[in-house]
């Protein structure tokens, strides 16, 4: 039967390809001619079990990878907005813009890692692109209808401003505002983004979550209706000033006797007159003085 010091002599480190070659000629001399056919399976079972436990033995521990920094964090930021860029100048040029895109999703994000947190910003239909295959379509359309091509825009600049980290370890995130520039305009676009990474088997930076959206805009939706002001009834018009009597020419005391005399004098012309004809001068100041009352 074989054993481990036959693969790997005391204080003589083995590599697996020595272990394997002493092992096969192990087995080689132990089987007997008639025997060897019968007996193969179960020595290379053998053989491959005591080179899986050499190798064990003797092979380094996986290296430790070093945490990651803020140094780490704006590289791996750059390397995207870099990769954005680059999708819309191959789309610009005519190239095969769709492989860019798979480029920057499979060398950045990890899904062949792990579960990726993705909302992208302009996404309302499909607001979470869970897989490899969401992701594509949001930057260069294909899978989802609402999708327009984020990276085709184009951008010729993607400028970040990190607001905060938090490093822990081999994960990490990011916080802040990035700012894409108008390949026709020049003018750039603010966004809000938070990124997450973490690192792969080989130490590689790759990003596990990110949210993206468009900076809330102050409420810029319909005006809510201004509060209702307490109006005051209407003051009542002001009394016009009571209008001052007109003015009432008021007699003089009667005077009979003067009445008289006036009365006969207006008859008479002012001459002597007879009883009857005084008497009829007062009949006459009378109808008048009736007429006036």
């Amino acid at each position: 039967m074989l054993s481990l010091y036959t693969l790997a002599p005391a204080y003589a480190p083995v590599t697996p390809a020595a272990a394997l070659s002493r092992a096969v000629s192990g087995v080689r001399r132990a089987a007997p001619p008639a025997a060897a056919a019968n007996s193969v399976r179960d020595s290379i079972a053998t053989t491959l079990l005591s080179l899986g436990l050499a190798a064990h033995l003797t092979a380094a521990p996986l290296p430790a990878f070093a945490e990651i920094t803020k140094a780490d964090i704006i590289a791996a930021e750059q390397k995207w907005g870099d990769g954005i860029v680059r999708v819309g100048e191959v789309y610009s040029k005519g190239g095969d813009y769709k492989m860019a895109a798979k480029v920057l999703v499979d060398s950045l994000y990890g899904y062949d890692q792990g579960p990726v947190l993705f909302k992208p910003t302009k996404a309302s239909e499909k607001e979470f692109r869970l897989t490899p295959g969401e992701a594509y379509s949001y930057f260069v359309t294909g899978q989802e209808v609402e999708d327009k091509g984020f990276a085709l825009h184009p951008w010729t600049k993607v400028r970040f401003d990190n607001k905060a980290f938090v490093v822990d370890g081999d994960t990490a995130f990011s916080m802040g505002n990035y700012y894409f520039t108008d390949a026709k305009t020049g003018e750039e676009t603010k966004v809000d983004f938070t990124f997450g990474y973490n690192r792969d088997l080989l130490g590689n930076m790759r990003i596990n979550l990110h949210h993206s959206s468009l900076p809330y805009n102050g409420g810029a939706g319909p005006k809510p209706a201004a509060p209702a002001l307490a109006v005051a009834a209407p003051a009542a018009p002001a009394a016009a000033p009571a209008a001052k009597p007109a003015a009432v020419a008021v007699a003089a005391p009667f005077d009979a006797a003067a009445a008289a005399k006036s009365a006969t004098k207006a008859v008479t012309g002012g001459t002597a007159a007879t009883a009857g004809e005084a008497l009829m001068g007062a009949g006459a100041l009378g109808l008048v003085l009736n007429s006036l009352l």
